[in-house]
């Protein structure tokens, strides 16, 4: 009996961890695009990259500060840019 209630003690501890951990990364900074960092197997197309900078910026001051923000606007900026000069004729 004791060892029933020892183990599914043990399951809801770790249970209520993991959902922490889990908003927790959800919530965090994408360090990949806003500074290159923990950018592994993440490749993107142009408008995968684009979609990904538009979601970060809308997180806000809530997760990023206004020079973070200001980082990934420009970002995005540039992308868009590419993506025109991409796009021209004559390239």
């Amino acid at each position: 009996m004791r060892k029933t209630i020892a183990t599914l003690t043990a399951v809801l501890f770790i249970g209520s961890a993991t959902t922490v951990f889990a908003q927790a990364s959800e919530t965090q900074k994408n360090e990949c695009l806003l500074a290159s960092k923990n950018c592994t197997n993440q490749v993107d197309d142009i408008y995968k990259r684009m979609q990904r900078l538009d979601r970060e910026i809308k997180k806000g001051k809530r997760v990023y500060s206004p020079e973070e923000l200001k980082q990934l606007q420009q970002k995005l900026t540039e992308t868009q840019e590419l993506l025109r000069d991409m796009e021209r004729p004559g390239k």
